[in-house]
């Protein structure tokens, strides 16, 4: 076997087998009670026995003697750094911020969670921040970086800290590409466990769905790994809301062949808007070619650089795993392209096909799942889109939903699905941090929902959603009663239900 691992940090490597490692559960909860008078944080916690009220910062770290990371709490002066997320919409107070460096100390963690009457939540960076954290402990699995790569079997072993940026590079030249997205900030677990809409879901369907196992700490402090043969109602879940159901530190991602790999963008004039979007309607392309729209309107601010402030343009952005690009000669020929970048590339080039922001900001996001992409939303939605309504949307997208993506995968169920819907459209609305700005962002976004409304169907992407919403608003009803029924048989109370 082939095998390339690399060590990027201090924490331990993902074990290859499938034997727990059992560690020491928490102390009892008769200890700490809460009191019942209301504040404006979390109702403070008090001793049973002697009835003094407690910080819970003191019961958090005399909880942690046996952990290993670094700790940070709100009296800190790098707990802002610490706790901010990479959306920067959302405030995050968590009690505590956790750098575990092992399985054993996310059971610490737990376990102090536990101690205090707290929950869990994880994040790598916080693009899919959602909430306020107070009640909670953040685990930031920033050491979780190993990646180990079996070029043979097309695989990837990858630790919860690993951005996608890190695993392309650890693919460089190989020919294989792993599920990504437009941004090289992500981190691959992230992704994965959120369903994740990638450029070769045409090919392999979500980034869900490349799943094969997963390394687990499960809520009451066992560290074992997951597969579809072992416990397939918990992977279903995995892979879609697999931060409700213990903290996830590794996965095994499949990867995609790339004998030819190809991408790049066409861009075009705002005026040929409707006629591209048009040609890429039915563009019957293989599927190992995604193509992704998008009309992107520039701000008119000073901070931007001159050749693109105030700009406005259609781009078709493209990536082919075999390199026949055909069908792009349809969406050429609908315009004029007043750039063509379309190449050969590497899988380390992807990202900069749409060079996402790699910029921490404020954004307010909808998105929609369509049966149906017909002249008339086609002609409403891009002429909505250069109305002063419109303006605060900066990018609105349509992506494919269909090639694997609208084939059932019996072996690797998921609660995320796709079923039904043809088209994935989305509107990104950056804001400046102000609650006037955010207004903005949310009528535009609230109009463009209102516009789409007669030829969207039900669910979504969890990948997809505003800080603001609900995995109600994604998942079918059965996916969030397994989600509640798993949560219930693995003792799940422990780990922060976001979204839920």
């Amino acid at each position: 076997m082939h095998t390339k691992v690399i060590a990027l940090g201090r924490a331990e490597k993902p074990s290859d087998g499938f034997s727990a490692q059992t560690v020491v559960r928490g102390p009892l909860r008769t200890t700490v009670g809460r009191s019942r008078r209301s504040s404006g944080r979390e109702s403070r916690p008090y001793h049973v026995e002697t009835g003094e009220s407690v910080e819970l910062s003191e019961i958090i770290r005399e909880s942690l003697a046996a952990f290993g990371g670094r700790a940070v709490f709100a009296q800190d002066q790098d707990y802002g750094e610490a706790s901010h997320a990479f959306e920067r919409s959302v405030r995050q107070f968590p009690e505590a911020v956790l750098y575990p460096e092992s399985a054993a100390d996310v059971a610490t963690a737990l376990r102090a969670a536990r101690a205090a009457g707290c929950t869990i939540t994880t994040q790598a960076g916080g693009h899919g921040a959602s909430e306020d954290l107070r009640g909670s402990i953040l685990l930031r699995l920033d050491k979780f970086d190993h990646i180990g790569v079996d070029f043979a079997k097309k695989k990837a072993l990858v630790g919860a800290g690993v951005k996608m940026g890190a695993l392309t590079d650890a693919l460089r030249g190989a020919g294989l590409v792993p599920p990504l997205g437009t941004s090289p900030d992500v981190s691959v677990v992230g992704l994965a466990l959120g369903g994740g809409h990638s450029w070769i879901s045409r090919a392999v369907g979500l980034a869900a769905n490349t799943v094969r196992r997963v390394e687990l700490v499960f809520p009451q402090g066992s560290h074992a790994w997951v597969d579809d043969q072992t416990d397939p109602e918990l992977m279903s879940v995995l892979r879609g809301a697999g931060g409700l159901v213990g903290v996830v530190t590794a996965v095994e991602i499949d990867l995609a062949q790339a004998k030819n790999l190809t991408g790049g963008s066409l861009l075009f004039p705002v005026e040929d808007g409707p006629a591209v979007w048009r040609a890429a309607r039915y563009l019957h392309a293989p599927d190992p070619l995604s193509v992704f729209l998008a009309s992107t309107r520039m701000p008119d601010e000073p901070y931007l650089p001159a050749e693109i402030r105030g700009q406005h343009w259609i781009s078709a952005d493209a990536v082919s795993l075999d390199g026949d690009v055909a069908a792009l000669g349809r969406v050429r020929d609908a315009g004029t392209p007043f750039a063509d970048s379309v190449r050969a590339i590497d899988v380390t080039e992807i990202a900069a096909i749409t060079n996402d922001t790699r910029e921490p900001g404020a954004t307010r996001q909808r998105s929609a799942f369509l049966s149906l992409l017909p002249d008339e939303l086609i002609d409403r939605l891009l002429a909505w889109h250069r109305t002063d309504a419109g303006a605060p949307v900066m990018i609105l997208g349509i992506r494919p939903l269909d090639g694997a993506m609208a084939r059932e995968d019996e072996d690797h169920k998921s609660v995320v699905s796709t079923w039904g819907a043809n088209w994935a459209l989305s509107g990104l609305a950056p804001h400046a941090p102000t609650e006037e700005a955010a207004r903005r962002a949310c009528d535009a976004l609230a109009e463009l929902e209102r516009i789409v409304a007669p030829f969207a169907v039900a669910g979504g992407i969890p990948t997809y959603l505003d800080s603001a919403q609900k995995l109600e608003q994604a998942l079918s009803p059965e996916s969030i009663r397994t989600i509640r029924s798993v949560r219930s048989r693995l003792g799940g109370d422990v780990i922060r239900p976001q979204r839920l």
